[in-house]
């Protein structure tokens, strides 16, 4: 098959910057974040901001960032229900994770000059810099606020547990993303440095699922089954964005001139004269649409995309052994199969 029919094929099968999730699993994330959504929609529309501006910004952010407010409480909720727990709590529990992590996710567009994701402006996009830091800043204190305003739901030992649990995995989180910046527009990483990287980017979603256990009364094998899971879907969270950006113009070009390169660029580069091929891409002023289309080409030609693919299946086997045992397996398997179905198509 000619490169330029395969690039054409994989485009077709890979068509958005998100894994493309099983019917059933889709309605799972709609019945158990709606909840979440409603009472994280009222917080900001309510919420009385002086600055015009920024009240726009946290509207705007609003009207396309439904899908990331579905899947923490969703991911919570596919914990604690694997022990069979109680999930009544989980929409009290979520709302504060989702502004934190809401405000995050634009701050994360900063450092990244993301303006545009899956079509539309970001916030950092369609306002600017300051605007977005404020916005961001807003729903982070917003977040916490609402974090204390739940610990007397708890059990005081259980909130203090979920708490250091949080603070640990957000750090971590942190200390992830601090990396990733230093690798901008490096060439010269070592896929293993990268994959460490990657393992601790996925630590929220480790939490999550956590703290689910947590809500459930988990045994400690249960516990630690349930978040090993969780911390290898994270994982796959973040090598499936670095492969839909491989196939995607704008992202990649973004990625080469302003960010850090996905994983199959690194493996590819393991090879001297690919290396060498690519460096004269990456330094060049303006990246145009051929220049990607000649990365991808070259890079499905070495061993990029079938050692990134490798990582994934790995990740995949070991998401499900963790879980296989579990009485209330289903959706937990269908989010495997989701990534199993998505590494078919790379």
């Amino acid at each position: 098959m000619r490169p330029n029919k395969t690039r054409n094929v994989k485009k077709s099968s890979i068509q958005s910057r998100e894994i493309k999730l099983h019917r059933k699993m889709q309605e799972f994330f709609e019945k158990e974040g709606k909840e979440t959504f409603e009472k994280v929609k009222k917080v900001i529309l309510e919420e009385k901001v002086e600055c015009q501006e920024v009240q726009k910004a946290l509207c705007y952010f609003l009207s396309y960032g439904r899908k990331g407010f579905l899947v923490r409480p969703t991911l919570i909720s596919l914990g604690s229900k694997a022990v069979r727990g109680d999930i009544s709590l989980i929409s009290e529990i979520a709302k504060p994770l989702v502004l934190i992590s809401a405000g995050m996710d634009i701050h994360d567009d900063i450092l990244d000059n993301q303006k545009i994701q899956n079509r539309r402006l970001t916030v950092f996009g369609k306002f600017n810099k300051d605007i977005a830091l404020l916005a961001g800043d807003a729903l982070i204190f917003k977040g916490l606020i609402s974090w204390c305003q739940i610990s007397n739901k708890f059990p005081m030992q259980k909130f203090i547990e979920m708490t250091l649990l949080l603070e640990k995995a957000f750090f971590e989180l942190g200390a992830g993303q601090a990396q990733e910046v230093n690798l901008k527009r490096q060439i010269n990483v070592n896929p293993e440095h990268y994959m460490q990287i990657v393992k601790k980017k996925a630590a929220d979603i480790e939490a999550l699922l956590h703290i689910g256990a947590l809500l459930g009364n988990a045994s400690q094998k249960e516990t630690e089954a349930l978040s090993n899971y969780g911390r290898c879907i994270g994982m796959l969270w973040v090598l499936g964005d670095d492969i839909v950006d491989m196939f995607d113009h704008n992202e990649l070009k973004r990625r080469i001139k302003h960010g850090c390169l996905p994983l199959p660029l690194f493996y590819a580069m393991e090879n001297p004269k690919i290396k060498a091929q690519l460096r004269k891409i990456f330094l060049k002023k303006r990246i145009t649409r051929k220049d990607t289309e000649t990365i991808l080409e070259v890079v499905m030609k070495s061993a990029g995309f079938e050692k990134t693919k490798n990582v994934m299946k790995k990740l995949v086997l070991k998401a499900s052994k963790n879980v296989e045992e579990f009485a209330n397996f289903k959706n937990l398997k269908l989010l495997i199969e989701d990534y199993q179905n998505f590494i078919e198509q790379i």
